[in-house]
């Protein structure tokens, strides 16, 4: 018995160990990996078949072509779409499915059988697709399996041919191109907003020509800033009628923005003497206080809704100009769009009282800023025409508040509401009480930098302002410390009020230059500039404080 139970033993451990050395030694099987092949070729190329379209129809030909994918649905530019395209041609397709770059990434080829599908076109697009209302719509996507076939795994992406704006032509349509040396006319803006389906922004190259660059707002990339400078820019390029236009897939296909590129044409130097031409003007978007100079040939009427561009009178928007390199331009595209501020500068140059500008050589000085949507000038403090104008003085010292409070810094004693930028009359300082529908309590002071008067004679300062809903003038003064040190309570250095200028009426917000009050009383000691603001519970006016400039005899 017991060595029956010795032999039960020694089974057992054989059949353990082998059971366990089945489980740890041996190795799995890698599951097959699933290539798609297909059997046929094609007998047709993209171009033979654009080239036989002639209207909407379905195909009834063994018609089979074969490309490689160039552009899908995954940043959510193109929707329920993909472009292919051979050696010949591209072509879109027209799909009734969702998430197609899981299936048909950039780079794989697929063989397309035809007969059965429709051909079709979208305002002189020509896809393929399927019947919908009488005309061109998506395949099914039940009847995907029946025409649409991979092969192989996703090789080789398609490089796109390099092109100009000058190469435009339809044997390119569906394809992908590349142009260099390109820019957007909208730069700083978003490139598809939402609230609308899509958006048009202006690609345009070095000679002033251009073309439209389409984008969804369902696209990834739709709340990104449009890139400043000269850069290139890939896409599918398309047609829409008789209007070019350009898809682009992600932001990787924008490239070298701000970068080392050719320069924009045009020329100057941006001073009064020598003045930035409008080439120069539109390619250099970012620069404060220069002069530009062009003719007057137009405005952008603003009680229509889109806006327009009107170049003949009688004219009805009084708020901006239009100025071109000829007095004879017509084309918005080729106009630099100068916004006028309400006083001295729009009643010299606007286009409604004084029609007699139109046609004449201007000169203005401002900031290059997206206007309009396109380059343009904004926070106009000067120009010249027929010989006499405003000239601002420069100083030692300008803070222009151009993007930022620049030299100042604010410094809140109480109250939560602070000193802060805003754009009004091309930037500006703002403070404000009022908050949340009601008045607030608040003491804050805008202190500029330490300024050095040393050596310097016949000291002046200068500045302009726009005042709203005030109470007394003593809730916003102008004051000049030399001891305070930049850090603590600014109640506990020395201030002295300076009084003498023109100041805002207090009741609207035009802005006011206030004229030059000395500070003789300064010169040779470190000063520092501050306009103190005071709110309480029943008064709090809004104080905007533009341009400041400390001038000297020496």
């Amino acid at each position: 018995m017991k060595k029956i139970w010795q032999l039960f033993a020694g089974l057992f451990l054989i059949l353990a160990s082998t059971t366990f050395t089945a489980c740890v030694d041996g190795e799995f099987d890698e599951p097959p990996i699933n290539i798609p092949t297909v059997d046929f070729d094609r007998n047709t190329t993209i171009a033979e078949l654009k080239a036989s379209y002639t209207a909407f129809t379905i195909i009834e030909d063994d018609i089979i072509i074969s490309g490689i994918v160039t552009a899908n649905d995954e940043s959510g530019n193109l929707y329920k779409k993909m472009e292919i395209q051979d050696e010949t041609g591209g072509i879109e397709l027209s799909i009734d499915k969702t998430s197609l770059y899981n299936e048909y990434k950039l780079g794989q080829r697929i063989f397309i059988k035809c007969k059965g599908m429709y051909i079709g076109d979208y305002n002189n697009l020509i896809q393929l697709g399927y019947l919908y209302n009488g005309d061109i719509g998506r395949l099914p996507e039940i009847y995907i399996a029946e025409h649409i076939f991979r092969d192989s795994l996703p090789g080789e992406k398609v490089q796109p041919e390099l092109i100009t704006l000058n190469d435009l032509s339809m044997d390119r349509v569906s394809t992908l191109v590349t142009f260099e040396n390109v820019r957007f006319a909208e730069v700083g803006e978003l490139f598809a907003p939402q609230g609308v389906s899509a958006t048009d922004r202006t690609l345009m190259d070095q000679a002033g020509k251009t073309m439209v660059v389409r984008t969804s707002s369902y696209a990834n990339f739709a709340s990104d800033t449009i890139p400043g400078g000269y850069g290139k820019v890939t896409g599918i390029l398309s047609v829409f009628g008789t209007t070019w236009q350009l898809t682009v897939r992600d932001t990787a296909d924008l490239k070298d923005f701000g970068g080392d590129v050719p320069p924009p044409p045009g020329g100057g130097e941006g001073t009064f003497e020598e003045p930035y031409d409008i080439a120069y003007a539109m390619g250099n978007t970012g620069e404060t206080a220069v002069w530009v100079e062009g003719y007057i040939v137009g405005v952008m009427e603003t009680d229509v809704d889109p806006f327009v561009a009107s170049f003949t009178a009688p004219f009805r928007t009084n708020s901006n100009m239009l100025i071109a390199a000829s007095p004879d331009e017509t084309n918005v595209l080729n106009c630099v769009p100068v916004q006028l501020p309400a006083g001295a500068i729009r009643d010299a140059l606007n286009l409604v009282t004084v029609a007699g500008n139109k046609g004449k050589l201007v000169k203005v000085l401002g900031n290059l800023e997206p206007y309009f949507s396109q380059a343009g000038v904004k926070g106009l403090t000067g120009y010249w025409l027929d010989g006499s104008g405003i000239i601002p003085v420069t100083g030692f010292f300008t803070e222009e508040f151009a993007t930022t409070l620049g030299q100042f810094t604010g410094t809140s004693v109480t109250g939560d509401q602070v000193w802060e930028w805003a754009s009004f009359d091309g930037g500006c300082a703002k403070m404000s009480g009022y908050a949340n529908t009601v008045n607030n309590a608040n003491e804050d002071w805008l202190i500029s930098s330490q300024i050095s008067l040393t050596g310097l004679t016949g000291v002046k300062i200068s500045f302009k302002e726009a005042i709203n809903y005030i109470t007394t003038i003593d809730d916003c003064k102008v004051l000049v410390s030399s001891n305070y040190d930049g850090t603590s309570n600014p109640n506990t250095a020395t201030w002295t009020e300076l009084t003498g200028f023109t100041r805002a009426a207090g009741n609207n917000w035009t802005f006011v230059e206030s004229g030059e009050v000395s500070l003789s009383a300064f010169e040779g000691q470190n000063i520092r500039v501050a306009f103190k603001y005071v709110s309480s519970a029943t008064a709090g006016a809004t104080w905007e404080v533009g341009r400041v400039v400390l001038t000297s005899a020496k």
